[in-house]
């Protein structure tokens, strides 16, 4: 069987690859190099702290996971990023900040036992805060 043609395939492959990050539309942060760890670490760290929340919630512990997004999500650590991004991404994140503090309010004023509507405002309220990291992330990406 001639090699031709798995050539021809891997060829088709990098350059489908190439042509879909030369297509991303999303707007390029660049960071100094000193930076630009610091910066991915944080992110992460917001990423630690909704899985936390979320695992709090997993368990029904609407108070914990309150303290969670209160403490961990809800805005007060920049760390001086904010002169090297963009005023959109700024204004992102201050809305993932906020939707962290609105969803605290709503957790922390859960009843035990929880009702229906009681998890449903629960969860509207953690959807407030992803939806915000998601419209971030399909925004910008970091170099």
């Amino acid at each position: 069987m001639p090699r031709y043609p798995l050539l021809v395939l891997v060829l088709i492959v990098i350059t489908a690859t190439a042509t879909a990050e030369d297509a991303d539309p999303r707007q390029v942060i660049t960071l100094p190099s000193d930076m630009r760890g610091a910066f991915l670490a944080h992110m992460r760290h917001h990423m630690d702290s909704l899985d936390e929340v979320m695992g709090q919630l997993a368990g029904a512990d609407f108070k914990a996971a309150a303290k969670v997004a209160r403490e961990q999500l809800v805005q007060g650590s920049g760390a001086g990023f904010g002169r090297y991004l963009p005023i959109e991404f700024r204004e992102m994140g201050l809305g993932m900040h906020r939707a962290a503090a609105d969803f605290a309010v709503t957790a922390e004023a859960v009843p035990t036992p929880p009702t229906a509507a009681d998890w449903q405002k629960t969860m509207a309220a953690l959807q407030g805060i992803t939806s915000q990291c998601r419209g971030c992330h399909a925004a910008f990406r970091v170099e």
